[in-house]
């Protein structure tokens, strides 16, 4: 769906339209002086188009409508803290946390009550065995009892990694929850770039304490999916976006970790739809409060009487079916499949004839 004339003017004249793509020089193989290395750990180039709205279950997990109803109440849960992530209708900014930060996040996921609880079948298996070698009498009490002292002894140190990072937060928010230095990368709807933000010690990070940002146009980048063998012969992916002509790769994958290859193409999906001036915003509970800020998405809202808050406001039980029916729309995700538009608007460059050579007669 195309509404042009809301948006005249609002958006630059590098923006992302997915029905008007400029003419593009062809790819010439060996021009981009990343892809030697990075070719040698891509799985696959994905497609350009024919998205779908999905989205990785991990940023819908972070999203649900009850967590922004509680954002609602508190927007400003550590105070004056400022972060150099951003994330509206004109851009998605990605951002670190600072390295302290980091570690202490690192060592409470070690503490998620979900692998203790994962522990807690062996652990009961290792108990029956244990029981079953004691000698006969011995109660059933007695043996819970003997075993308590290698079960605190398993479960003390996940205990620790759960409450002390916990508690290290609440006691001192301020010193411990802190930003990295800058921003990483950015994809603006708005202008239609995509920057990468660098911090060199030598170069003008070190000498003025600003970033040096690098440019490009969004439909200049290409997704690839990586892929890395794990223990027991599994594989996972993550996503990239390699810029077609310059030394640009940007890691866009690491805001879902590494995980399938259906949850990559999700992700691709995700920002094409975000980035694609020729329709609104993604319908996705992690823009809802910004739509009436962009000009395509309110002129849609408008015409469709879309609810303002129709994800905010969701019952958690119709949340949770529409979270299952995502889920099964990204499992059956065919992006390798899809035709690229992105081939329709390299300018054509013929190829140079060999010339044969006059056979002897």
């Amino acid at each position: 769906m195309t509404t042009d004339k809301p948006a005249s003017g609002y958006y630059g004249l590098e923006a992302y339209h997915s029905e008007h793509l400029p003419q593009q020089k062809r790819p010439a193989p060996g021009a981009n002086p990343a892809l030697p290395w990075f070719n040698r750990k891509a799985d696959r180039k994905l497609p350009w188009g024919h998205t779908e709205d999905v989205v990785p279950q991990i940023i819908r997990r972070r999203n649900r409508p009850e967590i922004l109803r509680k954002f609602e109440k508190n927007p400003t849960p550590f105070g004056d803290l400022q972060s150099h992530q951003r994330i509206d209708h004109e851009c998605y900014r990605a951002a670190n946390s600072a390295l302290r930060t980091r570690i202490l996040l690192f060592i409470n996921a070690f503490g998620n009550p979900i692998i203790m609880a994962f522990i807690a079948f062996p652990m009961l298996f290792t108990f029956l065995t244990n029981w079953y070698h004691q000698p006969s009498g011995t109660g059933f009490i007695d043996a819970i009892v003997d075993f308590s002292p290698f079960v605190a002894l398993v479960y003390a140190p996940f205990i620790a990694c759960n409450l002390i990072p916990t508690a290290l937060f609440k006691l001192f928010p301020r010193q411990l929850i802190k930003p990295d230095k800058g921003p990483l990368w950015e994809l603006n709807r708005r202008t239609g770039l995509v920057t990468v933000f660098h911090y060199d010690k030598k170069g003008v990070w070190g000498k003025t304490g600003q970033p040096e940002k690098e440019s490009a146009p969004f439909y200049e980048f290409d997704a690839y999916t990586s892929n890395e063998l794990i223990h027991g012969g599994g594989v996972v992916h993550t996503l990239y976006l390699a810029h077609r002509y310059r030394n640009i790769l940007i890691p866009i994958g690491t805001l879902i970790g590494k995980t399938n290859p259906e949850e990559c193409y999700a992700l691709w999906d995700m920002f094409q739809n975000f980035m694609d001036t020729s329709r609104p915003l993604p319908d996705i509970p992690l823009w809802e409060e910004h739509r009436a800020n962009d000009p395509v998405t309110a002129e849609h809202d408008r015409r469709t009487n879309r609810p303002p808050r129709y994800w905010r406001d969701m019952d958690n039980d119709t949340w949770k079916q529409k979270n299952d029916e995502m889920a099964l729309q990204v499992l059956r995700l065919n992006t390798p499949g899809r035709l690229d538009i992105m081939r329709n608007s390299w300018a054509h460059s013929p190829r140079r004839r060999r010339q044969r050579m006059a056979s002897a007669e």
